[in-house]
């Protein structure tokens, strides 16, 4: 018999022993997280626009490296991050040119379902662009669901739109885990997609939310991943840009265990090292693991999660962070490809459809620092389409101005400009000239809202320190091209030298200096009438035009089948205002520019070297 001594300590022991035991019930197993973003209907590697291969896009490429992570993970979950169905021409084929029928669904969708996608949520693009029974033939033919918390009915605000989030039984070596998966989407989207949405669905701001939201999944998940369609902004978190992107704000709510980001075409951390609160080493922002693979397929983001089971409940001890980028060595799947051959060899076709001719080049190489040819035809083809529409009627008396901008002009690669030859012109050049699928509006404005007009565009500079012996680069990287609209039918030079809101000089109509009691009318886009790019005068009012489902590229098309040839020499209607650094004035563009600039004897330009990401670096004489 033990004494009373040994049997407590004996008790004791056992006691730990038990505890011990209860605290380890697993050894620690990996789950895998699978992620692609903007993928934009980039079904095959080719450009339309251009109509040529393009090697590193497309996802029959990315399918093959979905299955080679899947191969060399045990436990694997794959999700888009939004703007999967609109994009390349072959969302505007299925869309537009040979409708999907009842019962139909998208290329994209059917290529998804093949690779096993799990959730998804609603990119910008997926309400925006097209009509909002486009994006439902999408949902009814997925065999996962596309998910936002923060679009709720017009007529009852309780109600969502799709579901707000999924939790997901994974079971890993014989244990179940929960996973939280909950989705959102710009609410600016609201204002570009106004046309489709407005009196069906309420877009809120994501950060409220999503505080309201996640601890709801968290109480009922093991582990929550967030998929926001949404980059990354420091700044406030009621500013515009930072409810646009609000990756930074998402990263801090409590509860949050992964995060997907996506909206920008960027990829994390490698764009945002500049940023507080980023360790670029372990790819994490605010210590949550963070991927966003960039846009139409070039890469698929991996978090590999290291989990435990503890005392009943599953615990994250570690994780790997990666992109596993495609190349032009990366096979295409034969099974994305047979599912998309007969659309994108249609599509193909459809793009070679000849409209007319260019008696010149047309390219985007210097259109962020001179006008250009890509402008101007696209503000000749809107002028020319408003001078018949208001020919009569209450506006007919008015002036008519024309907003363009260079759409393709670096911002995703040193090839991403637009190019069309002399020569022939097809449906896939006026594409590359004007890829989105924009509708066309008119606003009522008076000179003063110009000129508030063009400050925001003037934007795409940073500002130049004449004094300065150090080279200073021109172009403000963080600035999209699409922003830099160029206004038609006015006069007007930019002085980089000053502080953004104050570098519109010298702006005048017919001579005379733009002033409040001039009214104008402007030709632009949905996007651009909506609020997109949040420029004053198109928040502040309500286009004159629209909504028409009259497309600006469809009146470019137009212009030029009546035109029959077209020359589209820049007006040179704007510049910006010369005046003498003390040192050198940089700008990148394609490496290849100075073919273009001595063919049409553009003086002033040096190129200087080639950077690290292939784009050129040239020397600009802004005394002249």
């Amino acid at each position: 018999m033990l004494k009373k001594r040994n049997l407590s300590i004996f008790m004791t022991l056992t006691l730990i022993l038990l505890l011990s035991v209860s605290f380890v019930v697993t050894a620690s197993e990996t789950l895998t997280i699978i992620a692609t973003s903007d993928m934009h209907q980039y079904v095959m590697p080719y450009d339309y626009m251009t109509d040529s291969l393009k090697e590193g896009v497309g996802f029959a490429k990315t399918y093959t490296k979905i299955q080679e992570v899947k191969e060399n993970s045990k436990n694997t979950l794959l999700f888009s991050n939004g703007d999967v169905i609109q994009g390349s021409l072959l969302g505007l084929y299925e869309y537009q040119i040979n409708p999907l029928k009842e019962g139909e669904t998208q290329t994209i969708i059917k290529a998804y379902n093949e690779a096993g996608y799990l959730a998804a949520p609603l990119g910008n693009h997926e309400l925006q662009d097209y009509s909002m029974d486009f994006f439902e033939k999408a949902n009814r033919g997925a065999n996962f669901p596309f998910l936002s918390a923060n679009i709720l009915m017009a007529e009852k605000e309780s109600n969502f739109y799709v579901k707000p989030y999924v939790i997901l039984d994974k079971m890993i070596n014989g244990e179940n885990i929960k996973v939280g998966v909950i989705g959102f989407v710009p609410p600016q989207t609201m204002l570009w997609g106004k046309d489709h949405l407005e009196g069906n669905v309420i877009i809120k701001d994501i950060i409220p939310q999503a505080k309201l939201l996640i601890p709801e999944v968290r109480e009922k998940s093991d582990i929550v991943v967030v998929l926001g369609h949404t980059g990354i902004s420091d700044d406030p978190v009621d500013s515009y840009d930072a409810r646009e992107n609000a990756g930074y704000y998402l990263a801090q709510i409590d509860g949050v265990d992964a995060l997907v980001l996506g909206h920008q075409h960027r990829t994390f951390p490698d764009d945002y090292e500049d940023l507080d609160h980023i360790d670029s080493e372990n790819s994490t922002l605010f210590g949550v693991p963070t991927i966003m693979p960039g846009a139409w397929g070039r890469s698929v983001g991996v978090i590999d999660m290291e989990l435990e089971k503890t005392n009943g409940s599953w615990e994250i001890v570690g994780f790997n962070v990666r992109h596993e980028n495609i190349t032009e060595d990366t096979e295409i799947s034969p099974i994305i490809e047979e599912i998309a051959k007969e659309n994108h060899m249609a599509t193909i076709e459809y793009v070679r459809t000849p409209i007319g001719k260019a008696e010149r080049d047309i390219a985007s190489y210097l259109s962020r620092v001179m006008d250009s040819s890509v402008t101007q035809i696209i503000n000749e083809a809107q002028i020319w389409w408003a001078e018949k529409v208001f020919n009569s009627g209450e506006y007919s008396d008015l002036p008519i101005l024309s907003a363009a901008a260079p759409f393709r002009a670096g911002r995703e690669s040193a090839d991403y400009f637009t190019e069309v030859w002399e020569g022939d012109i097809t449906i896939g050049d006026v594409t590359d000239i004007y890829i989105y699928d924009n509708e066309i509006r008119v606003m009522h404005l008076n000179g003063i809202q110009i000129i508030d007009w063009l400050e925001r565009s003037a934007e795409n500079y940073n500002r130049i320190d004449p004094t300065s012996s150090e080279e200073q680069e021109l172009l403000n990287s963080e600035f999209p091209a699409f922003n830099f609209d160029v206004i038609e039918g006015i006069n007007y030079q930019i002085d980089v030298t000053k502080s953004i809101g104050n570098r519109i000089i010298s702006a005048t109509y017919e001579g005379e200096p733009l002033s409040k009691d001039m009214e104008f009318l402007v030709v632009t886009n949905d996007y651009r009438a909506g609020g997109g790019g949040n420029f004053p005068p198109c928040v502040e009012e309500d286009p004159v035009y629209g909504p028409s489902g009259v497309t600006n590229r469809e009146q470019i098309i137009n212009y030029i089948q009546e035109q029959g040839k077209v020359n589209p020499n820049p007006s040179y209607n704007w510049k910006i205002m010369p005046f003498n650094p003390a040192g050198m004035v940089t700008f990148r563009s394609h490496p290849e520019a100075m073919q273009y600039i001595d063919k049409f004897n553009i003086g002033g330009i040096e190129l200087l070297r080639t950077d690290e990401n292939g784009m050129g670096v040239y020397k600009l004489d802004v005394s002249k």
